[in-house]
């Protein structure tokens, strides 16, 4: 069983204990769009690579799904960009929630999709058109293996910037999460020597060979005719900030030929990679426009109110480790004031 702690976790459970979260659940709800952004469901400490990606537990992400059912209104993409639009039909206020994966992992077809289908919800998972199908280990991935199996425990990294790495003081999820902001920094330009780098300075071992670890192709089909929705991811999951503008339509572009190419879908709704603040500029808003693209969504955090949302900006609000109580207060006060508590 997991343990979950944190002042947050304790908050959570405080309000919950006091029934609060009952008394909210009578008020009105706000008329808002909360999407919510998954990456892998399975158990973290059976993989070899970044924890991180980890969004919940099999058993976790049913019993997510089971409650939102219960207390808002799944909707799928194109309710939701109706909403975004102002041109749905539906005026009654409502928190409306809907469910994206973004990378397409294997685990998304044979845990996450089975798991939808059992409650009748709908799911949108964006693909990353260069890895599907693959036995691929992306770069997150990459950087992560690298640290975890690091035979120098400190060392400091000097492309783009210095950053002094110490996994005995600050631990292994903590150095990866600041390996990787360090990576997905714009001024990034040659991914190769960053990698290249930390596996000489960490003395990390060579990949190993892995087998499939990304949805394919016929999968996705197969999701498709059950129901499901899938969108883009860019074509290489580069940091698009880190591309030039005409690199950056031409990887959109390639992503929503391929999709159509296998599919036989127009995939004209994109997932930023990375989706962070420093990953999204204007021109990389532009780019998806020239692509073709109609929306966009980032994952930086936040809601969505009716009038006050960008297209090209649909905020999601990322899912990591937590207890089911402090899910389901947070989304109980998202529910009446359009406000994912953090």
């Amino acid at each position: 069983m997991a343990l979950f702690g944190g002042k947050r976790e304790l908050l959570a459970g405080g309000l919950y204990v006091t029934r609060i979260i009952s008394l909210l659940g009578q008020m009105p709800a706000r008329d808002s769009l909360l999407v919510l952004n998954y990456h892998r469901i399975g158990e973290p400490h059976n993989d070899s690579f970044d924890p991180g990606v980890f969004s919940a537990t099999a058993d976790q992400f049913s019993e997510q799904v089971s409650y939102l059912k219960r207390h808002a209104s799944l909707v799928t993409l194109e309710e939701a960009l109706a909403f975004v639009a102002g041109t749905m039909t539906e005026r009654t206020p409502r928190c409306r929630v809907l469910l994206t994966f973004d990378d397409g992992y294997l685990d998304n077809y044979e845990v996450a999709f089975p798991i939808l289908r059992s409650h009748r919800a709908p799911g949108v998972f964006f693909l990353a058109t260069g890895i599907v199908g693959s036995c691929c280990v992306p770069w997150w991935d990459h950087i992560a293996f690298l640290l975890k199996t690091a035979r120098q425990r400190r060392f400091t990294l000097h492309y783009p910037v210095d950053l002094d790495v110490d996994l005995v003081k600050n631990g292994l999820a903590p150095t990866i999460r600041d390996v990787l902001r360090l990576y997905k920094r714009p001024g990034i330009v040659d991914s190769g020597r960053f990698i290249q780098e930390l596996q000489e300075s960490a003395g990390g071992e060579d990949l190993p060979r892995s087998p499939r670890r990304f949805l394919n192709w016929d999968e996705a089909r197969e999701m498709i005719s059950a129901g499901m929705t899938i969108g883009s991811h860019s074509h290489s999951h580069a940091v698009l900030t880190q591309l030039d503008p005409a690199q950056q339509k031409q990887d959109l572009i390639q992503a929503r030929s391929l999709l159509k190419e296998h599919l036989n879908i127009q995939a004209d709704v994109l997932a930023y990679p990375v989706g962070a603040h420093t990953s999204i500029s204007n021109q990389t808003q532009q780019s998806a426009w020239e692509a073709g693209y109609r929306a966009a969504f980032s994952s930086y955090g936040g809601t969505n109110l009716a009038g006050a949302t960008h297209p090209y900006d649909i905020k999601r609000v990322g899912i990591g480790c937590q207890s089911a109580i402090r899910f389901q207060v947070r989304s109980g006060i998202c529910r009446i004031t359009g406000r994912y508590w953090p």
